[in-house]
């Protein structure tokens, strides 16, 4: 008897919970707590961004979703520069860094044209921002939206927060290093600390050094250069690709559609930031490059002898003519011309 009790008193249980919580939703209903899934909403300045649309909290579809406002965060002043049109570069089809590989190709696939540096998509409410967000100020603004369905229309003060800042114009994915190949053999010489450490302030390693700077108003290019440790610089054609097989690793030249070597650089034309195409990034080895300076070019090269960043890094000299094998990874996330210059811990032979 006991369990006929338990058993009806479980279904009493269902019956209950069905009716309150299985509740079918009204058509047309609005909720009070549609949000987006990310609070802040971080834009970089001049970087196309797709942002995750409205979660709905049971609100029927289909909706009709509006920008109502975007005011500053402290003075809630409207921010006019959301906007305002500006001119920007667009793709009309998809490149493929694979195939679009001459200028004619590029330009043929891309217009300018006049857009807001700010779009909602009007079934989602996902967020677009385009590189005429590069004229926004940076700082914290509150989104205002309108949803509209078939029965209604509701009005949602502040549902996130647009966090514009300024991007870093580049970034390192891995610490540079080179190491050092026997000529007569092909074996490898390694140091202690060679890839171990990266001093990403001063943009160094154990081993290499790097300067760079970007011309916001130039072409899109990336002028690589190469220096020994006396400011020596190397010839372009000093950088070759570095053997992997009976291939040849990735380089520069493998993103760009165009390089050109000229007496003391390699320059690498490219479509758009990002820099390398994110195509790369799912690729073997990523966007990882791989140079070889061979023995030619080489009289010496500096290892470390005592190693405690940042207080004590001691060198010595290897003076053998070794084959120079480098490796670097760099995004560039905006567009322009960017000099790269490398400083290494070796000493490029007279003359050449």
């Amino acid at each position: 008897m006991k369990n006929i009790y338990k058993l009806t008193f479980n279904i009493l249980l269902v019956v209950i919970l069905c009716s309150t919580s299985c509740k079918e939703v009204e058509v047309g209903y609005l909720s009070e707590n549609i949000r987006y899934g990310s609070n802040p909403v971080v834009v970089d300045k001049g970087v196309f961004k797709i942002v995750t649309g409205i979660i709905p909290d049971n609100s029927t579809p289909p909706f009709k979703i509006s920008i109502l406002d975007v005011r500053n965060k402290q003075t809630g002043v409207r921010e006019e520069a959301f906007f305002k049109e500006s001119e920007i570069t667009v793709w009309k089809e998809r490149y493929d860094p694979k195939t679009d590989t001459t200028l004619a190709l590029i330009d043929a696939k891309r217009e300018k044209q006049m857009t807001l540096p700010f779009q909602i998509i009007e079934k989602s409410g996902q967020l677009m921002f385009t590189q005429a967000t590069d004229n926004i100020p940076t700082g914290e603004y509150l989104l205002d939206i309108v949803v509209e369905n078939s029965k209604g229309r509701k009005e949602y003060k502040s549902i996130t927060t647009l966090q514009v800042k300024d991007p870093l114009h580049f970034e390192h994915i891995n610490a540079p290093y080179y190491t050092l190949v026997k000529p007569e053999d092909g074996t490898g010489v390694r140091y202690p600390h060679d890839v171990d450490w990266f001093d990403i302030n001063n943009q160094q390693s154990a081993t290499t050094r790097f300067e760079i700077t970007r011309d916001a108003q130039g072409p899109n290019q990336i002028i690589l250069k190469v220096y020994d440790k006396h400011g020596k610089v190397f010839p372009g054609k000093a950088l070759q690709r570095r053997p992997d097989g009976t291939g040849f690793l990735k380089t520069m030249q493998t993103f760009a559609y165009k390089t050109t070597v000229t007496e003391d650089a390699v320059i690498h034309d490219y479509a758009q930031a990002r820099f390398p195409d994110v195509y790369w990034d799912s690729q073997t080895n990523g966007i990882l490059c791989y140079y070889r300076i061979y023995d030619e070019y080489i009289e010496s090269a500096d290892y470390v002898d005592v190693w405690n960043p940042p207080y004590e890094v001691t060198y010595k000299t290897d003076p053998r003519p070794y084959i120079l094998q480098m490796r670097f990874g760099l995004k560039f996330n905006l567009p322009g011309t960017y000099l790269v210059e490398i400083h290494l811990r070796a000493t490029k032979k007279p003359g050449k």
